[in-house]
């Protein structure tokens, strides 16, 4: 009797062992599939002194897409379970022109030329680009993406700039207007410097 209940106990002990020991495997399986980004990137972050937000939450995976027609792109993330894409393409040290240039260049190439589709561009103030984004120059675009572009009904260009760091492209693409959007367009910034 008294070698049966210290069985029972046993076993109770062990059940709870293998509880844990199953919740810390899970834990860490979870963890191991959340997104791995690539070596390039990091590099590219690193060289462009900037920090990225990687989203925990919406299941995003990395989806294929080095290149399309308008842009190459260092990072390409994609929601599993909402109709939601983030772009990014990061250009370390770029001093090839204005900030301002190629973010109306690539917002002419990606946004639908349609009469009947409005391109609203809002500029950071000085004050609020340094705020948001560690950047000197930042501003953000919505517009309909041209069809050879994607197949999302919406669009949202962020671009930011900081002399010495670089110039990164973010572009959301989306069917819903939601909170996603505004929460995303703050994946990316400059890391902030020393005064």
């Amino acid at each position: 009797m008294v070698q049966s209940s210290k069985n029972k106990v046993a076993i109770q002990k062990c059940l709870i062992f293998l509880i844990i020991y199953m919740t810390v495997i899970a834990s860490l399986y979870s963890q191991s599939k959340k997104v791995v980004y690539t070596r390039d990137f990091a590099q590219k972050l690193e060289k462009a002194q900037a920090d990225f937000i990687r989203p925990v939450e919406g299941f995003y995976k990395i989806k294929v897409l080095d290149r399309d027609e308008f842009m190459k792109y260092d990072l390409v993330l994609r929601s599993q379970d909402k109709a939601f894409e983030m772009r990014f393409a990061i250009h370390p040290n770029d001093r090839l022109a204005t900030p301002q240039i190629q973010c109306f260049n690539l917002l002419n190439s990606i946004a639908t030329n349609d009469a009947h589709f409005d391109i609203k561009l809002s500029l950071y103030s000085e004050e609020q680009a340094r705020s948001d984004y560690n950047a000197e120059w930042a501003a953000y675009a919505d517009f309909v993406p041209k069809k050879s572009y994607s197949d999302y009904h919406y669009g949202r260009l962020v671009t930011i700039y900081r002399e010495g760091s670089g110039l990164i492209h973010q572009v959301l693409l989306f069917n819903q207007h939601d909170r996603e959007k505004n929460i995303r367009m703050h994946s990316i910034s400059f890391l902030k410097q020393p005064f």
